[in-house]
């Protein structure tokens, strides 16, 4: 879990200097007068979606809840309990959506439109644009999860410490070093 963490905040920390703000708002703006951050940072965006799916605990990286493999922490729980602790899940799998869609997919923007500046049918417009967004990293998500077999243990650990982390960091080297040449 911990190796995930580290990894989303490597693969955010290039995104955040790339717009120069910590705050989503500046960075959906940024991207509306620029480009999408996918565009100029696709390997954070791999990276972000990887670590994030690996954070949710849903499938390929769903060692925990294994349950053909290992008993999960799952089985004392049965009913509402046990619903409850699968909307977490979700929950977590809608938040990791929303902040791609925000950090890398232009958020509520749309290419071309100056959607402020309509009024009220650019406010349905913008909440559409980032539903729907939000709705297709939903759906590849799931796609991943359905595609993909379950990781072993062993593989979890290999992936996030020896692969995603040090792309991210190096990500991040080379998101510095472009910026500081731009400027």
């Amino acid at each position: 879990m911990i190796s995930y963490e580290v990894c989303l905040a490597a693969s955010l920390a290039g995104a955040a200097f790339l717009y120069g703000s910590l705050d989503l708002q500046q960075a959906v703006l940024w991207q509306g007068a620029h480009v999408w951050g996918v565009v100029v940072q696709p390997l954070a965006f791999i990276l972000f979606l990887t670590a994030g799916a690996a954070e949710t605990k849903r499938g390929p990286f769903d060692v925990p809840e294994g349950e053909s493999e290992i008993v999960g922490y799952h089985v004392e729980y049965s009913g509402m309990k046990f619903g409850m602790f699968l909307i977490t899940d979700f929950i977590e799998t809608t938040v990791i959506a929303g902040l791609v869609t925000t950090l890398f997919l232009g958020g509520w923007t749309i290419p071309g439109l100056d959607l402020p500046a309509m009024g009220l049918l650019g406010a349905a417009l913008m909440l559409a644009s980032f539903s729907v967004k939000t709705i297709l990293v939903l759906v590849l998500l799931m796609q991943l999860r359905w595609t993909l077999p379950r990781f072993r243990f062993d593989q979890v650990l290999h992936l996030g410490w020896k692969n995603i982390l040090p792309l991210s960091l190096a990500n991040f080297l080379a998101t510095v070093w472009g910026v500081a040449l731009w400027r």
